[in-house]
């Protein structure tokens, strides 16, 4: 399990909860499928699937949690259609126009007739828990989705108290300040071949630079015009290519192949390959943020 998206957040208490005493909580709000007239719902799941037994995976002192989310899928194209069938029909038989209100209650009730029948999609979010760090990391692309999974996780155990981390210098600065000057750059950090620029004070549009030498003089003439840096994909230590946004996310990850490749060498079978790849991706992730934020100025 290599997580690819991560929006990361900081324990503002320390996280005392073992394996255990998680999995125990979290068995409150256990995942189950939808029911007949629900549009979605959503639980807890085992990380490791159909072959674990705990919704808690530990490896190295790390927490792995899961948070299942099933969906019914109704095409707005069918829903609307129904509607206006239902409401020519009235129109027609009534010989009076529909107003609002009823159309509104016309495609409660159409709704409510489809739901059963609907498709279901399911989706996970993993993410994992470093009590001695202070972590919590999930492993999604959006922070509405990160979010989501902070929110059941909160109302499951009562109380979550984690925060953004509050950096000296805000990413987009940072990014625009390292992109101007080579010597900038903080130690353990290398440029890679791709940047957002979006226009500032005095300058238009958007910028999108990929597969070029961003460091080149064409690439900072758009920044010295007043473009800021947005996005900027860069590399740590030759152990993970990644693209950090101006929200502090980082996204688009590619841990080194060696090291995938050397979690891989020591798994048998599913279940020790989950362990060795999270137990790797925990270990790298533990030095990878701090060196971050020490880059953006912040005590760790």
């Amino acid at each position: 399990m290599w997580f690819k998206n991560i929006q990361f957040y900081k324990f503002e208490d320390d996280f005392k909860l073992t394996s255990q005493q998680l999995h125990e909580k979290l068995e409150g709000r256990k995942a189950r499928d939808c029911g007949q007239m629900e549009m979605a719902c959503q639980g807890w799941d085992k990380p490791l699937g159909r072959t674990g037994q705990m919704l808690v995976h530990e490896a190295q002192g790390a927490l792995m949690i899961c948070l299942r989310r099933e969906d019914k899928v109704l095409p707005a194209s069918l829903v609307r259609e129904q509607v206006a069938d239902e409401v020519f029909k009235i129109e027609q038989e009534a010989g009076r126009p529909v107003g609002r209100k009823e159309k509104n209650d016309i495609k409660d009730q159409v709704l409510q007739q489809l739901l059963p029948r609907a498709l279901v999609r399911a989706s996970h979010t993993y993410a994992c828990i470093l009590p001695q760090q202070g972590w919590l990391i999930v492993n999604a692309a959006s922070a509405k989705k990160s979010e989501d999974l902070i929110e059941v996780l909160r109302k499951t155990l009562g109380s979550l108290n984690v925060v953004l981390p509050a950096t000296g210098e805000s990413p987009e600065s940072a990014m625009t300040r390292w992109m101007m000057n080579d010597k900038a750059w903080p130690q353990g950090f290398t440029l890679e071949d791709e940047c957002e620029l979006q226009a500032g004070e005095g300058a238009e549009g958007i910028v999108r630079c990929k597969y070029i030498d961003v460091s080149s003089d064409e690439v900072r003439a758009h920044v010295a015009s007043g473009r800021r840096v947005k996005k900027l994909a860069m590399n740590w230590r030759e152990h993970l290519s990644f693209v950090l946004q101006d929200d502090l996310s980082v996204k688009r990850m590619r841990f080194d192949t060696a090291i995938v490749d050397e979690a891989g060498e020591s798994a048998d079978d599913e279940a020790s390959r989950f362990d060795a790849d999270f137990s790797m991706m925990v270990a790298e992730l533990a030095g990878f943020i701090p060196d971050l934020l020490a880059a953006l100025d912040m005590d760790v």
